[in-house]
C-alpha cells in the first residue's frame, strides 16, 4: 500500500522534490534487511518480528495526521516512508530464516517460495481494498487505520511463535543424566 502510493503522497507534500523519496526509500529497505537480520540474531526472530511489525501498526496510525493534513511537512513524509519502507525490508530478511526454522532446510525453496507467494496475493488484495476504500472516502484514512489494526493482528499472533519455540525446544532436548562420566567411560572400546 505504502510503496504503491509513495509517489503520489511525496508528490503531493514536496512537489517536484518527491524523486528523492525513491532512492530514500531504497536505503530504508536495505537497511532494515541489515538491522532485522543483526536484532534476530540478538533478540530472536519471532521478538523481531513482533516488534516490527507493532512498530509498522504505530506509523500506520501515524500516518494518518501526518499525510491526512493540508500542510504535511516533507520531512515527516521522507521519515515516514522510510521508516515504513524499512519494516517491509524487515520481512524480507526474516520471512526466509522462518521458512527454515519452522519446515526445515530440506525444501527450503520451495516453501519459501510458496511463503513469497502468499505475501504477494495478500498484497496485491489488499492493496485493491485499500484503493477501493480510497476512491470511496477520497483520503488513505480508513486504508492506513485499517492496515495498522491487521498489523496489530499480525503482531499478536507472531507472539504464538514464542511459545512454540520454547516448547519444541523444551520437547527436543533429550533428558540428562546427573551422573558425571569419565571421558574414559565417554569413549566406545
Amino acid at each position: 500500500m505504502v510503496i504503491g502510493s509513495a509517489k503520489g503522497l511525496a508528490k503531493a507534500s514536496m512537489g517536484e522534490m518527491a524523486f528523492m523519496v525513491v532512492a530514500i526509500m531504497s536505503v530504508g529497505n536495505a537497511a532494515g534487511r541489515l538491522i532485522a537480520g543483526v536484532v534476530s540474531d540478538k533478540i530472536g526472530r519471532a521478538t523481531t518480528l513482533t516488534i516490527m511489525l507493532g512498530f509498522q501498526a504505530l506509523l500506520m496510525f501515524a500516518a494518518v495526521p501526518v499525510l491526512g493534513g493540508t500542510d504535511s511537512s516533507p520531512v515527516l513524509v521522507v521519515l515516514l516512508v522510510t521508516f515504513m519502507v524499512f519494516n517491509y525490508g524487515t520481512n524480507l530478511s526474516l520471512f526466509p530464516s522462518f521458512a527454515k526454522d519452522l519446515w526445515g532446510a530440506k525444501n527450503l525453496g520451495m516453501n519459501y517460495g510458496i511463503l513469497f507467494s502468499a505475501w504477494g496475493v495478500g498484497a496485491f488484495v489488499l492493496v485493491r481494498v485499500s484503493q477501493m476504500m480510497v476512491v470511496k472516502t477520497g483520503s488513505f484514512d480508513q486504508s492506513f487505520n485499517a492496515a495498522g489494526i491487521l498489523l496489530l493482528l499480525g503482531a499478536t499472533l507472531s507472539m504464538t511463535m514464542w511459545k512454540k519455540k520454547a516448547v519444541t525446544a523444551t520437547a527436543a532436548s533429550p533428558v540428562m543424566d546427573t551422573e558425571e562420566y569419565e571421558e574414559e567411560d565417554l569413549i566406545e572400546n
